[in-house]
């Protein structure tokens, strides 16, 4: 087993800052950044890249490179469109993760973390109630040139310290995905045994009565002069991983004055296992969903189940738009706060707690560059640059609904 690194191993989230990112990856270091400031974001604890950097045991770590050097692997991760290489780079990916899950954590990390989380259950009252989701926070993702985000796995309503530490190698194992390997060799081009620098993140998970993501343009035309919001009843899953048309509003940024509202086919809702609203659903452990990251439904046995599901939504929601104006007039003004203090449109992603009334309900559960039309925006020229002449006006975009589901959905490089 790896030995303990040299600084802490696990922090919480209210000692995390934004000069924190390479010890606890983008995604972490903004929300911890977010929390100083007074926001009002889910409690939690990070466990940093260099605690999870060699973790794997010297055995397992040759047994990887052996199961990446052998001939056929190198044709799975090639370029090149040759029919059968996704199958193989899917089977590679299958023989890897297995690999990986079969280990065991470093006590030193296990006691640490089971540390960290016993202070988590004490801090939020919740004791051995506490649902978490363990996500991934890649030291090298959501950039402002790129976003890497949907290659790595997030796991939600994790219960017990246990089961966190086995999900915490379910995220790193996941940089082995196939979409991963795939995405890495295409836009990064990292070999596969590169170390992922892979943080994770475990945060407290809102009971949510509505999730989304806030745009701070339009994702479609680019104007800056709108707000964008996407939200469904429950957990943000649902909206995040394309498995409902949600419900939409688009916001005059000066004003706040809503221009559009549409109510969404929204037939199903994500909500917590183990609830009323979920003896209908279907829990499952694996599948592709991206909230950021890829967001999993955790599954198990039993009266006290943990993880999410996907249950049809009741026709009265389904009907219903599930924010007020209000809501969505707050959520856009504090996206645009964020906007202003990061320098560049962002994606953000909240949910508003049930029982509470604005602005005690609305967490921020992170914000990320918008890579789309920031990379499509000339930088501009330095001081004392003569001014150029005018291009010519481009042709007005038109609407694509397969590029925008590829470019904001599915997050694919070059769309």
């Amino acid at each position: 087993m790896s030995p303990a690194p040299a600084g802490e191993a696990v922090l919480d989230l209210a000692a995390v800052r934004a000069s924190d990112a390479p010890r606890v990856g983008p995604k972490m270091a903004r929300l911890g950044q977010l929390a100083s400031a007074g926001w009002r974001v889910p409690d939690g604890y990070a466990v940093t890249a260099d605690a999870l950097e060699g973790w794997l045991p010297p055995a397992a770590l040759a047994e990887l490179h052996q199961l990446f050097s052998a001939p056929t692997a190198g044709a799975a991760v090639a370029a090149g469109p040759e029919f059968g290489r996704h199958q193989r780079l899917t089977q590679l990916s299958e023989q890897a993760r297995r690999l990986i899950e079969g280990q065991t954590l470093p006590s030193w990390l296990a006691d640490a973390v089971a540390d960290a989380h016993a202070r988590l259950a004490a801090r939020t009252g919740r004791g051995a109630l506490l649902r978490v989701a363990v996500r991934s926070s890649a030291v090298g993702e959501d950039g402002h040139a790129a976003s890497f985000a949907g290659q790595y796995e997030t796991y939600l309503g994790v219960s017990g310290a246990d089961e966190v530490l086995r999900h915490i190698a379910k995220c790193w194992a996941s940089g082995y995905s196939a979409h991963a390997l795939d995405y890495r060799r295409r836009f990064g081009g990292s070999s596969p045994l590169r170390a992922h620098d892979l943080a994770v993140g475990v945060l407290e998970l809102v009971d949510a009565r509505s999730a989304g993501v806030a745009f701070t343009l339009d994702p479609v035309t680019g104007d800056r002069g709108r707000l964008v919001v996407e939200a469904n009843w429950g957990l943000g899953e649902s909206v995040v991983s394309g498995q409902v048309t949600p419900d939409y509003w688009t916001v005059e940024r000066d004003s706040g004055r809503i221009l559009e509202r549409r109510v969404g086919a929204k037939l199903v809702w994500s909500v917590l296992a183990g609830t009323g609203a979920a003896e209908t659903g279907n829990a499952d452990d694996g599948g592709d969903g991206d909230d950021g990251d890829s967001a999993v439904e955790v599954g198990a046995e039993g009266a006290n189940r943990s993880g999410t599901v996907l249950a049809p939504l009741p026709a009265e929601l389904a009907q219903s738009p599930c924010l007020t104006d209000d809501e969505v007039r707050y959520i856009c003004r504090q996206a645009a706060a964020i906007e202003e203090a990061e320098g560049t449109p962002q994606d953000v992603e909240w949910a508003i707690a049930r029982d509470l009334d604005v602005p005690d309900s609305v967490y921020f559960l992170q914000h990320r560059p918008e890579t789309t039309w920031a990379s499509a925006t000339p930088a501009a020229p330095p001081p004392g640059t003569p001014p150029a002449s005018a291009p010519a006006p481009a042709p007005a975009k038109s609407f694509d609904p397969v590029q925008y589901a590829l470019r904001n959905v599915f997050k694919v490089p070059g769309t």
